[in-house]
């Protein structure tokens, strides 16, 4: 099964693995064996994992999305810390997905995206070994005998093999070195170098990446894996061959550029290097925002009134034109609620120029500041509609007293003989005739 759903991936990639080198091919390279064929392992690499970009990315955001949170499920379990009966299980359990629905975060979202890319990873992974198979006539799919993966096929896998890197073939492993120097020596500065980067990787991203969990047992988990993985490819790097080790070692520059790339520009929330890219950026951007506001005070104060001075909102509207354009340089996030006014976001980019800085303003910060806005509104439109309610009762009330005092005219004798009753028009313009006597009656005293 295992294989059925990786073979998909592999052939796939196998057509873009022969499109890489045939490009090339095109460009000078020599065709059949030769260097073509390891840099093209090189660049479908490289493809491959820019392919996987957006899956990366979206990974980091989940997961800084729900690290945004752990100060809230922290309170939550500490609520029911030592409460082990089912009942206030099954609460913390509701309280933790209520608390996650609200901020629209799962802790699946963090993990899905590496579901999703490993089988793309091994799918290269399968292509790049299933070339020998292919070669020596001995590979196999779903136990059947087969001569081809996609384009690879005999000719086309035996270029691969016999293509060498400082002389050892891609096919061979550091067991089929038969004791030669050389070969041995390529294979271990191979295997050293690809160990090296990933502990390089691990140790910048857990140092510089990582908020402080204290003695959390997962972070001393996630600790001990810095050192277990390595040593994990030193003993398997012996059943590589150097085709998968070129893989393996490019696989492995692009961790460590993309872990330096996630500090520099996405770092976690809480770790040293959130800290300094909060500050560095807090810095950049109070430099010209704060001068840039005192400017605009002094503008604003020699105008009148919004409502009468259409100066205002033209100030306001070149104001924010031009700050949206600086802000951006320091990442701020721009897509504010619709519903806040100009001047309401010229506020908000005012405080970032006057305020100490906890978070960067980046689109987890305008998430909050959304939730913020339509919390505002919630509130204003509920106590709206209670003041609607409230008038409408005041005027029932009203109309409610006005008919029991016409009720209490009538029956103070206001019928005609004769006629029965007096219709509803009449009576109420008897009141009226009543309280214009009342008012002559009075003002001639």
């Amino acid at each position: 099964m295992f294989d059925a759903i990786l073979h998909p991936f592999a052939w796939a990639i196998s057509y873009l693995w022969v499109w890489i080198h045939n490009l090339l091919v095109m460009l000078g390279f020599s065709s059949g064996s030769g260097v073509a064929w390891v840099l093209s392992i090189v660049l479908l690499t490289i493809l491959v994992r820019i392919a996987i970009i957006p899956l990366f990315l979206k990974q980091i955001r989940s997961s800084r999305a729900m690290q945004a949170i752990q100060p809230e499920m922290r309170k939550i379990q500490d609520k029911y810390k030592g409460k082990k009966d089912q009942a206030s299980r099954q609460k913390m359990m509701e309280e933790t997905q209520a608390l996650q629905r609200k901020h629209k975060v799962s802790p699946f979202a963090s993990c899905l995206p590496m579901l999703v890319q490993m089988p793309v990873l091994f799918g290269m992974y399968r292509a790049i070994i299933a070339v020998s198979s292919i070669a020596s006539g001995t590979y196999t799919y779903r136990g059947e005998p087969t001569d081809h993966l996609g384009p690879l096929n005999l000719a086309v896998s035996s270029e691969i093999v016999n293509s060498t890197v400082f002389g050892v073939p891609l096919s061979h492993t550091i067991r089929d070195s038969s004791g030669e120097p050389v070969s041995i020596a390529v294979f271990v500065v191979a295997i050293v170098l690809m160990v090296v980067l990933q502990f390089v990787s691990m140790r910048l991203s857990f140092s510089r990446n990582m908020p402080d969990m204290g003695d959390n047992p997962m972070a001393q988990s996630q600790r001990s894996m810095m050192y277990v993985m390595p040593l994990m490819f030193i003993f398997s790097g012996v059943f590589f061959q150097m085709g998968v080790v070129i893989y393996t070692v490019t696989a492995s520059f692009w961790a460590l550029a993309q872990a330096y790339w996630t500090i520099k520009v996405m770092p976690t929330p809480g770790s040293r290097a959130y800290v300094d890219l909060l500050s560095s950026r807090e810095a950049a951007y109070q430099e010209w925002a704060k001068p840039f506001f005192q400017d605009y005070d002094r503008e604003r104060a020699g105008l009148g009134n919004p409502a009468t001075d259409p100066r205002v909102d033209e100030l306001n509207e070149r104001t924010l034109a031009e700050v949206r354009s600086k802000a951006k340089k320091q990442h701020v996030a721009s897509d504010f609620p619709a519903s806040m006014s100009v001047g309401e976001i010229i506020t908000v980019y005012r405080n970032l120029a006057s305020q100490k800085w906890t978070t960067l303003p980046d689109e987890q910060w305008m998430r909050g500041l959304r939730a913020a806005v339509d919390k505002r509104i919630a509130k204003q439109e509920a106590s709206a509609q209670r003041a609607e309610m409230q008038k409408k009762v005041r005027n029932r009330r009203s109309l409610e007293r006005d008919a029991a005092k016409a009720s209490a005219d009538a029956s103070d004798g206001t019928t005609d003989s004769g006629h029965g009753s007096l219709s509803a028009e009449e009576i109420e313009r008897r009141r009226v005739a009543r309280r214009k006597a009342r008012r002559r009656s009075g003002n001639k005293r």
